[in-house]
């Protein structure tokens, strides 16, 4: 059976679930099958008209990578997204799944097979009593801050406010105040429920399939299943979130980050450290965040006061302290275009540094050399650097680098990723590991192995065999068979 008759037989065996309706009025006649009038569009093949509008709006940024699955389903319930996934396994496709498109590798565009698109998956229930949480793959960051902060919680949210839960809890996730609030997000996941490769679906937990909950938190890409909500442990919303920055040359940005060094070890967790290094209107910067999540402005401004003591304070260029905040308030800045976030094409490398100092001041030349204007670095040291215990997320330093060359004109995109290679071969010179969630596996395969133990990789791969032995599920970027 040919590619064709296979996608042919996929839509044969819809029709008769009564999964699919009929072509629309006005169409050509073709293969391509239409949803029913109650729920509209779901479900297009390479040759119709729409698809290169789903494959390309897949992907949340506009950088648009050149690959192509046969066919993409937008399933609207987890009922279709077995549904979709039994299809898969009659027809022999290939099944990547995407949550939100927020990878910005691309992971869940692959050529061939299916691309299962989990955007209608949002919902989010409060248990207030327990403080949990079941949540769909597809809510994004600030509509889950919204949600869980009306019932007076909170989690370790994705910094950028249209970072959906699925992909960023699967690969880990390096979030708002996680230092404080399990330190890696996917600490928090108590449970999933998932859509096996099998057709199955099973709900995992430390009781339930343990070896698939033990690969839920960080498995990431190379997760055998479709995970279609997770139940989370929530925590305390802060009724205070208050910030103070420091503004530094980024010639002194190795010394910057020292001092973010010297004071992570003893800072308080529910302190968070950051540097971003990015271009201002008087040229390239270094500029150090301390922001304090608390229960009182008391609380807060003691948080922050050692910090506006130190001797480095002094040294700034410019000072901005105690400003009152909110998580709302940090979401809309995670999306301003005018410094060149959430808006554009991206390329995104990350590692893990035991050495920020030295780490640091390695960028300096390359990052001043950047050709687009909204290039930024991002400097996260970890007050709590512990791994989540037991989870598939096995790699974590004391302090995260990360470098996101971010432009506009799609005739600057060679000179930006070649740029971009070079930044990461500076930060790879004795990481401590990547981050699977932001580290390009098509590039260059073998920075996947570095986000793993050699434990956790050889129990990836048999948690793999064990629950996917066809390999229906795609697996890591650079990693699936040819």
């Amino acid at each position: 059976m040919n590619r064709r008759q296979a996608l042919r037989g996929l839509l044969a065996t819809a029709t008769t679930m009564g999964w699919l309706g009929g072509c629309a009025a006005g169409r050509v006649q073709s293969p391509l099958p239409v949803w029913g009038d109650t729920f509209g569009r779901r479900l297009v093949y390479r040759d119709d008209p729409d698809y290169e509008a789903w494959r390309t709006g897949a992907a949340w940024q506009n950088y648009k990578h050149a690959r192509y699955p046969d066919v993409i389903a937008r399933p609207q319930s987890v009922d279709e997204v077995v549904t979709c996934v039994q299809l898969a396994i009659r027809d022999n496709l290939r099944v990547a799944v995407r949550s939100g498109g927020h990878n910005v590798s691309g992971a869940f565009l692959r050529d061939g097979g299916m691309l299962l698109d989990l955007g209608a998956l949002r919902d989010v229930h409060i248990d207030a009593a327990a403080r949990t949480a079941w949540v769909g793959p597809a809510i994004w960051s600030r509509n889950l801050a919204q949600r869980l902060g009306a019932a007076g919680f909170a989690f370790p949210y994705a910094h950028c406010a249209t970072v959906p839960m699925g992909g960023y809890l699967l690969g880990g996730g390096v979030g708002v105040n996680g230092d404080s609030w399990g330190g890696i997000a996917c600490a928090n996941i108590l449970a999933a429920d998932v859509v096996l490769a099998s057709g199955e679906r099973v709900t995992v937990s430390a009781d339930d399939h343990p070896d698939l909950y033990w690969a839920v938190r960080g498995g990431g890409t190379g997760f055998p299943g479709v995970v279609t909500a997770y139940r989370l442990r929530l925590h305390d919303a802060p009724t205070h979130v208050v910030a103070s920055a420091y503004v530094f040359p980024v010639t002194a940005a190795g010394d910057a980050a020292g001092w973010l060094e010297r004071v992570r070890a003893s800072a308080p967790a529910k302190t968070e450290l950051m540097m971003l290094m990015a271009r201002g209107p008087a040229g390239p910067m270094a500029v150090v965040r301390f922001a304090a999540f608390a229960q009182s402005a008391d609380e807060a401004k003691r948080l922050l006061t050692p910090y506006a003591r130190a001797p480095e304070a002094a040294q700034a260029l410019a000072r901005m302290e105690f400003v009152p905040g909110s998580m709302e308030r940090s979401f809309i800045e995670s999306m301003d275009a005018t410094r060149g976030l959430g808006f554009g094409s991206y390329a995104v490398e990350t590692v893990w540094t035991d050495d920020l100092p030295a780490s640091a001041a390695a960028t300096v030349d390359l990052f001043g050399q950047a050709p687009s204007p909204g290039t930024h670095l991002l400097i996260s040291p970890r007050i709590n650097n512990r791994g989540p215990g037991d989870a598939a997320f096995s790699r974590i330093g004391r302090s995260f680098l990360g470098a996101y060359t971010v432009w506009k004109d799609p005739a600057d995109d060679a000179d930006n990723h070649a740029w971009l290679a070079d930044m990461t071969q500076v930060m790879g010179r004795g990481a401590a590991g990547r981050y699977v969630n932001e580290t390009d596996g098509f590039a260059a395969r073998e920075r996947v192995l570095t986000c793993y133990s050699d434990t956790a990789w050889e129990r990836l791969g048999a948690v793999r065999e064990k629950y996917d032995p066809w390999q229906r599920f795609h697996g890591f970027p650079g990693w699936d068979a040819a």
